[in-house]
C-alpha cells in the first residue's frame, strides 16, 4: 500500500497552502472541486503506483485586484515551480477544471498533459437563453459571496450542504451511494470559509467559453453520461476547443464520476497519461 503525507507548499505571495502527497515518479498535480483532497480518495493511491501525486488545498486568501479564478490558475504554475518542477501532469474535477482551463489560457507551457473531468465549456448560472445576456452579472456577484457567506450560520451552511448533496441532481444523483455523499459533506464542513468563497468567485467569473488555442499539449475531456452540469454537446464542445482534446464520456454517473465510477474513470485517465508520454518521447 502506498503510503501519504502531508507538506506545505509556499506560493508567489507568501500564502501557504497544504498538500497531500503520495508515490514516486512524474508529478500529478490534483486540482479538486468545493473540496480538496478528500475528494481523490479513490485517485490518490491508484496513482501513486505510477506518478508522484500531489493533492493541495485551495488558497484561503484572496490576492487583491486579481479576480478568483485568475488567482486561482496563477497558483498552479507556483505549485509546479515551489515542487522543484518545470511541468506536471494535471487532473482537475469541476471548478478544478475550470481552473486548469484558465491556467491553459494563461500559461499553458507547464502542462505536460491535461485531464478536465466534468468540467464546463462555462458555468451557466442562468437558463440557456438568458446565459448570454445575462453572463456579464455573473462575475459581479462575487462581492455579495464575501459580504454574505462569513455571515451565514453554521446551521444554515450545513442544511444547503446536505440539500446540495442529497437532494440535488447536479452533484450527486439521488440514486449514488450514502458513503460519497457523507464524505463530502463532512470535507465540506472542514473547508475554510475563505477558500470556498474564492472557488464559488471562480466559478462565476467562469462565465465564457475559454480560448484554448495555446493548449497544444494532450488534454483529456472526461464527462460522466448523467451529468446535469456538463451535457454531452457542451463536453464535445469543450473538446473541439483544444488543439490535441479528446473526449471520452463514462457511463453510470453524473457530475461525481470520479468518486462513483473510479475504476472506469482511473483506467481511462491512466490509458490516456500513457499515451500522452508515448508521444511526447
Amino acid at each position: 500500500m502506498t503510503m501519504s503525507e502531508f507538506m506545505t507548499i509556499r506560493l508567489r505571495d507568501g500564502a501557504t497552502v497544504r498538500a497531500k502527497v503520495a508515490g514516486d515518479g512524474p508529478p500529478l498535480i490534483l486540482l479538486g472541486n468545493m473540496v480538496s483532497w478528500e475528494f481523490w480518495h479513490h485517485q490518490i493511491p491508484f496513482f501513486a503506483r505510477h506518478y508522484r501525486v500531489i493533492a493541495p488545498a485551495y488558497r484561503s486568501q484572496a490576492l487583491p485586484g486579481v479576480p478568483a479564478l485568475d488567482a486561482l490558475a496563477c497558483d498552479v504554475p507556483d505549485l509546479i515551480y515551489a515542487l522543484g518542477y518545470e511541468r506536471a501532469l494535471l487532473m482537475g474535477h469541476s471548478i478544478g477544471a475550470m481552473v486548469l482551463a484558465r491556467m491553459l489560457e494563461l500559461t499553458p507551457d507547464v502542462a505536460e498533459a491535461v485531464v478536465l473531468a466534468n468540467g464546463f465549456l462555462w458555468l451557466r448560472l442562468f437558463p440557456v437563453p438568458l446565459h448570454r445576456p445575462f453572463r456579464w452579472l455573473q462575475p459581479r456577484l462575487t462581492p455579495l459571496l464575501w459580504a454574505i457567506y462569513p455571515h451565514l450560520p453554521w446551521v444554515a451552511r450545513q442544511l444547503t450542504a446536505f440539500g446540495l448533496l442529497w437532494g440535488s441532481q447536479l452533484i450527486f444523483l439521488r440514486d449514488e451511494p450514502a458513503s460519497e455523499k457523507r464524505r463530502m459533506f463532512f470535507a465540506y464542513a472542514n473547508t475554510p470559509d475563505g477558500s470556498m468563497i474564492l472557488r464559488l468567485s471562480a466559478a462565476l467569473e467562469y462565465a465564457h467559453p475559454p480560448d484554448l488555442r495555446r493548449a497544444t499539449m494532450p488534454v483529456l475531456v472526461v464527462s460522466g453520461a448523467r451529468d446535469s452540469w456538463m451535457h454531452d454537446w457542451e463536453a464535445a464542445a469543450l473538446t473541439a476547443r483544444l488543439p490535441r482534446g479528446e473526449q471520452v464520456v463514462i457511463a453510470g454517473s453524473g457530475h461525481m464520476t470520479p468518486m462513483i465510477v473510479p475504476d472506469a474513470f482511473n483506467l481511462e485517465v491512466l490509458r490516456f497519461f500513457e499515451r500522452a508520454a508515448g508521444r511526447m518521447l
